[in-house]
């Protein structure tokens, strides 16, 4: 284990099997706080490849408590996070969406490591249930069609790094290795990454662990989200196979720049003012990020997605939902 560390620390970068035997150690235990925050910045210094990405979730999968379920079409939205931009929380509302539409969503996530509300965070925010136990978890998306699986339940060793991570106070390989490490394994999952370099170099790792259906994009803005003023690159894996395109919001509607919030209750605002349709650009932000999901999951023209998941909105259905998953 040493001599992984000193490869990492002076500048080497680790093979899939190095970085699983590295991450099982970090999940584990085994290395100290000093160690840990050593590899984690060393390897943003030098950009994490593909092959370390894998490793790692490797790791985290064979560690995990899995959630069994027995829906098939299921899918999850997130993003990487640490764009440092404190958006809406976009990923969220689109789950909620899809989920208003009939998708069983199984969305996986955390509160806030690097920024100021996470997907655990609003959801707490707007008094739905966030943190259930693996029998809870089941039997609410066995009634709902809809749950989240708060990561560290699933994910236990994470408690030796999220002191760590909110120390460091900038985002490591740990946001990539969250979103590929499901405990559901959904059939289909966007991922928005803030880090627009490491768009191919993540999709790389996707295909390392075996996805099949899978969007994953960036902004020019910086975003991990679909922006609503600049162009979004993205990688579809659809059966092992990847498609580049391109999204311009130009062609959805006049673009205009993503909303940031300052504190928590502007956050609950702005999301409860956009699912509900009442304030029409956020309403707009959230029907282009959900465009892309409708075209993962149906193929299709992402221009009719939009409008479909727009009107939704628009007609209050996706209120409606997120209504009906306050309390349990």
């Amino acid at each position: 284990m040493l001599d992984i560390i000193k490869k990492v620390n002076n500048g080497g970068i680790l093979t899939k099997d190095e970085a699983k035997q590295l991450f099982s150690g970090i999940i584990k235990g085994e290395l100290s706080e000093a160690q840990i925050a050593s590899v984690l910045i060393s390897m943003k210094s030098r950009v994490e490849s593909s092959e370390e990405i894998a490793g790692a979730v490797e790791s985290m999968m064979e560690e995990m408590i899995p959630f069994e379920h027995n829906m098939t079409g299921t899918i999850d939205t997130c993003g990487t996070g640490g764009d440092g931009k404190s958006t809406v929380n976009i990923s969220t509302a689109v789950s909620i969406n899809l989920a208003s539409m009939g998708y069983p969503v199984i969305k996986h996530g955390n509160v806030a490591q690097t920024g100021k509300v996470g997907s655990a965070d609003i959801l707490n925010l707007l008094d739905m249930p966030c943190k259930l136990e693996k029998n809870d978890a089941q039997d609410f998306f066995n009634k709902h069609n809809f749950v989240f699986l708060f990561a560290p339940f699933y994910h236990p060793a994470l408690k030796n790094v999220a002191k760590i991570r909110k120390e460091l106070m900038t985002p490591t390989i740990f946001n990539f290795i969250g979103p590929l490490a499901n405990p559901a394994k959904p059939d289909y999952q966007i991922i928005g990454i803030s880090r627009r370099s490491m768009l191919k170099t993540y999709t790389d790792a996707a295909l390392l662990l075996g996805k099949k259906n899978m969007l994953i994009y960036s902004s020019d803005d910086g975003f991990d989200e679909i922006s609503t003023s600049d162009i979004t690159k993205a990688y579809l894996i659809r059966d092992g196979e990847i498609d580049l395109f391109f999204i311009d919001p130009a062609e959805f509607f006049e673009p205009f720049p993503l909303p940031q919030v300052n504190d928590q209750r502007e956050a609950v605002k702005l999301f409860i003012d956009g699912i509900k349709g009442e304030d029409d650009k956020i309403a707009k932000i959230f029907a282009i990020n959900t465009s892309v999901a409708l075209y993962l999951l149906k193929k299709g023209d992402i221009k009719e997605h939009f409008q479909i998941a727009y009107e939704n909105i628009k007609s209050g259905n996706a209120y409606r939902k997120l209504e009906s998953l306050r309390g349990i």
